[in-house]
């Protein structure tokens, strides 16, 4: 076989070079609707769970690339929603429309005593976050949603009522079967949380295949703040967008159908650069390259044949 010449040696040792480093993602957008019926919980399935006043819609997803290191951030998520727009419902119990960070529960409950909505955290009943001085004020919902359908549950708490949320844009990355029924360990998204330190104020987050996690409007802040960057589990090959929705938004999912608004989603893959020693590297062999490559040209180095 020929031996391969200084300049051939160079060339293969800067390809190989190249190899090592990660290729850049193309850095495609994506851009989604997704309505305040989108059943998070039926991501990566073909039909919505049962529930007993279901309603609801499939979540919308995007369809990802593979690779290693890719991340995700939303550059824009705008619209409002809202979870009760049930013309048979008490005006007084009707759920207020609020944007992607979600909102505190408003209700205007004028009957002290009334065992509902307001009173049902004071019977003790799980999870018993809630003081009985809370009762009957206008602002009592959290959300404490369990596991469901393979897919983890969401914990977020705040112990003033009116910083509570709930009907925020919520996501979750799964792999082409869909969940395997073992669903993640939750994350908790309040502002005391040891598994998400700072809540929904992250800068960066990790999250599992089939694990729930907070989108919101995608910044730091409420309307304010950076771009929060989403970690992608590298088998993930899809990301699911929708609403976490339930009796009094504790346990499973439900009461889809009477919800009412959409998000506007837009977002883009990001690969983080490759570092900057590997690139003076790549630079450096390329150097050497091209002085070897012109050295043979000009018959300054032996030609090796045989």
């Amino acid at each position: 076989m020929p031996r391969r010449s200084p300049c051939h040696r160079a060339v293969a040792a800067v390809l190989c070079t190249v190899a090592l480093i990660p290729a850049a993602a193309s850095g495609a957008d994506f851009s989604l609707s997704v309505p305040a019926t989108a059943v998070i919980f039926a991501a990566g399935r073909d039909a919505l769970p049962v529930m007993s006043d279901g309603g609801g819609t499939l979540p919308p997803a995007v369809l990802l690339t593979g690779g290693t290191g890719r991340q995700i951030q939303f550059t824009s998520v705008t619209g409002s929603v809202s979870f009760n727009i049930d013309a048979a419902t008490p005006q007084n119990y009707r759920g207020q429309y609020n944007g992607p960070d979600g909102g505190a529960v408003n209700w205007q409950d004028a009957k002290p005593g009334n065992p509902w909505p307001n009173a049902y955290t004071t019977d003790g009943t799980e999870p018993v976050l809630l003081s009985p001085s809370e009762k009957d004020t206008v602002t009592s919902f959290y959300l404490d949603m369990q596991a469901y359908n393979g897919i983890s549950g969401m914990l977020l708490y705040e112990p003033t009522p009116a910083d509570r949320r709930v009907m925020f844009l919520t996501g979750v990355f799964t792999t082409a079967t869909g969940p395997d029924g073992t669903a993640p360990p939750r994350l908790d998204f309040s502002s005391t949380s040891t598994s998400v330190p700072g809540g929904r104020s992250f800068t960066t987050l990790s999250p599992l295949v089939d694990q729930l996690f907070y989108v919101g409007d995608g910044l730091t802040g409420e309307g304010v703040g950076s771009l929060q960057t989403f970690n992608m589990p590298d088998e993930a090959t899809h990301l699911y967008l929708g609403q976490m929705d339930g009796s009094r938004f504790i346990h499973g999912p439900d009461f889809y159908g009477n919800n009412d608004g959409s998000f506007a989603v837009q977002g883009v893959v990001v690969v983080p650069e490759p570092a900057a020693g590997a690139m003076g590297a790549i630079a450096g062999v390329m150097a050497a390259c091209s002085e070897l490559c012109r050295r043979f040209a000009a018959g300054r180095l032996p030609r090796r044949v045989g």
